[in-house]
């Protein structure tokens, strides 16, 4: 839910009807509860948790010894409490971590404790998510991931809400809850809430601000599609709110000294702060903030000076909000989620023991400020991130009419994506939804036929597949005029696969010969295609023709692919198996030594496996060492 659980492991949690009762109670504090009596089970769950979420954490005396040191580090672990019978001799241990919140031997001070942390920790919301994508032209990894989170944040303030989405939400969160505190507040946002209120409740100790939190800071695409009524209704009330003039402002985070030394290196750059941004008009007050929060020698605190002029063409609102939040004695400003900064200046304030984070609202412009619905999903699935991207096109599918030019390639992205996920009965699906939107002549619509002819031949369906090759190929040959795309030559491959496998060689060898026609006029992937027909000559037992093209494949191949590429240590292979066939065992040593050579190459552990040439060359080495002892006993 929005990230912070309280976790009590002991080796006797589920002993007793005493332990379950005390389940109970631990229960009713924080809105996930989890109970574990191994340490093994407890790590695991700890390790899986994300680096925005918070985890108090209660431990029994004798495993608490040997969990602490190992989890100690995780900054998902906010503070830990040793549980125990024996005070004394648990602190000569606990007293080395500084998350040790105490060594306590009575249920109603450890509940009291736990409760007075977690209020704290929940009302100064200095250590709430605080998700930045730092911008540096010169390194394009980083600049991949600003754009990445750009894009997306764009994406979630234009999106339409669903007419279910706020149902779905709240439902989401009866379910998720199990404290009574947030389940009271859930049921009166079900019954109270009005979209000129978005900002009360933002600015509200609840679980809405919480759990809105930790889905930007995550890119939880699920929870933020239906928070997008709640979303757009704070983004309308910036609007209307704006400011005209420039501000003054501050806002306190405590940090990783990670997180810091980012800041730290990258004064000068750019930055986005995917999150909502609240601060306040008051330094002072900020400070001091700051200077009750407990922190440990992996934290420091950091206070941001922000300076922010409306007239910076910056895509993203702030306001003043004070008359609208939920506490409206303090004079506060709300920044929208993906507000870009410029880091100005950083150094420490030794008088208050805290960093000083000195930073203006940016003038930046984007090449992306036109991307359309489609290329957004594709900058998702190049970065890997192929289950937003999926989640990502099934939305769009939602906001856009049938008659929109994305709605059928959008169908068509998610049969691919889906393909390259392994998901061949979903991604079919899709493919064949898409049939019904393309025209006749839109060469995507040969491209899902294509599509859907190589599901049928992952799946081993043979004629299927031939059957949706085929369609392909006559659609291209309508939508393409004289041009042929190298998708032809593709599936005519594929094609020739299928009849090889079958045993039609002569087929197999037409087809393929029709795609070196092809290749030969686009110069792609030449080798492939004579390494394929050489097979063809090979299994026809035709062998000096076959030699003659996988000599000519390894050629072109050794041209164009790294040395380490598999495909050059199949072919050489090849040139081998000929050899051997053709009973000159001499050449047959040499290529298969070669591949050994190319395979060393080769860092992946399986391919040697499968590639394996040992038997090859050994069996080779025999049958000289044979011939040899026969010649000499001539």
């Amino acid at each position: 839910m929005d990230g912070t659980s309280l976790i009590w492991l002991d080796g006797t949690v589920n002993a007793s009807e005493g332990c379950l009762a005390i389940q109970k109670e631990f229960q009713s504090i924080m809105p996930q509860f989890y109970a574990f009596d191994n340490i093994s089970n407890c790590k695991e769950y700890i390790e899986e948790k994300s680096y925005y979420d918070r985890i108090f954490f209660i431990v029994s005396g004798r495993l608490g010894l040997d969990i602490v040191p190992l989890i100690h580090q995780y900054r998902q672990v906010f503070s830990i409490y040793v549980f125990c019978k024996d005070k004394r001799r648990n602190e000569l241990w606990a007293k080395k971590y500084s998350k040790v919140r105490g060594v306590i031997v009575k249920l109603d001070v450890l509940i009291n404790e736990i409760k007075s942390d977690y209020t704290k920790h929940r009302k100064c919301r200095l250590d709430e998510p605080f998700p930045i994508t730092f911008y540096n032209p010169s390194d394009p990894v980083i600049s991949k991931e600003f754009l990445y989170s750009e894009m997306l944040l764009d994406y979630i303030l234009q999106m339409k809400s669903m007419s279910t989405d706020k149902t779905d939400f709240i439902d989401g969160c009866l379910l998720g809850y199990c404290n009574t505190s947030d389940l009271s507040i859930v049921t009166e946002f079900q019954q109270k809430y009005d979209s000129n209120q978005s900002i009360w409740w933002y600015t509200r100790d609840s679980f809405l601000s919480r759990l809105l939190n930790k889905a930007l800071s995550t890119m939880n695409l699920d929870v933020l599609f239906l928070c997008s009524f709640f979303i757009h209704d704070v983004q309308d009330r910036l609007v209307k709110q704006q400011c005209r003039a420039a501000i003054e402002v501050y806002h306190g985070q405590i940090m990783t000294s990670n997180e810091l030394r980012l800041f730290r290196e990258y004064i000068g750059q750019h930055f986005s702060i995917n999150t909502f941004l609240w601060t306040t008009f008051n330094r002072k007050q900020a400070v001091s903030s700051l200077s009750q929060f407990p922190i440990n020698e992996h934290l420091v605190r950091v206070l941001f000076e922000i300076h922010a002029d409306p007239s910076a063409n910056n895509r993203r609102t702030f306001a003043t909000i004070t008359h609208l939040a939920y506490f409206p004695s303090e004079e506060q400003a709300l920044f929208q989620f993906g507000c870009v900064f410029q880091l100005l200046k950083v150094h420490y304030d030794k008088a208050h023991s805290v960093w000083i984070v000195k930073i203006a609202l940016a003038n930046v412009r984007h090449d992306y400020d036109q991307t359309s619905f489609l290329t957004r999903g594709e900058i998702l699935t190049s970065m890997g991130k192929l289950d937003e991207a999926e989640k990502y096109y099934v939305r769009t599918l939602n906001d856009i009419p049938e008659t929109h030019p994305d709605f059928a390639r959008c169908h068509y992205q998610l049969g691919i994506l889906l393909f390259s996920k392994g998901d061949y009965e979903l991604s079919s699906y899709w493919f064949h939804e898409v049939l019904k939107f393309f025209r006749t002549d839109d060469q995507n619509l040969a491209n899902s036929y294509y599509c859907i002819g190589c599901i049928y031949h992952k799946n081993s369906n043979h004629s299927q597949a031939i059957q949706y090759y085929e369609e392909a190929l006559r659609t291209w040959e309508r939508t393409s005029g004289h041009s042929e795309p190298i998708e032809v030559a593709e599936c005519l491959n594929n094609m020739g696969c299928i009849y090889e496998i079958d045993g039609s060689y002569s087929k197999a060898l037409a087809f393929y010969q029709r795609e070196l026609n092809i290749r030969e006029k686009l110069k792609a992937c030449l080798g492939k295609t004579y390494n394929n027909i050489g097979n063809i000559y090979f299994r026809l037992g035709e062998y000096n023709t076959a030699l003659e093209h996988y000599t000519y494949a390894f050629s072109l191949k050794i041209k164009s692919l790294q040395i380490n590429d598999v495909s050059l240590v199949k072919t050489m292979i090849n040139i081998g198996l000929v050899y051997e066939c053709d009973h000159n065992y001499q050449e047959a040593l040499k290529a298969y030594e070669r591949a050994r050579f190319l395979l060393e190459a080769i860092a992946s552990s399986e391919l040697i496996r499968d590639l394996d040439v040992k038997d090859a060359i050994q069996r080779m080495s025999a049958l000289l060492e044979a011939d040899a002892r026969i010649s000499n006993n001539r």
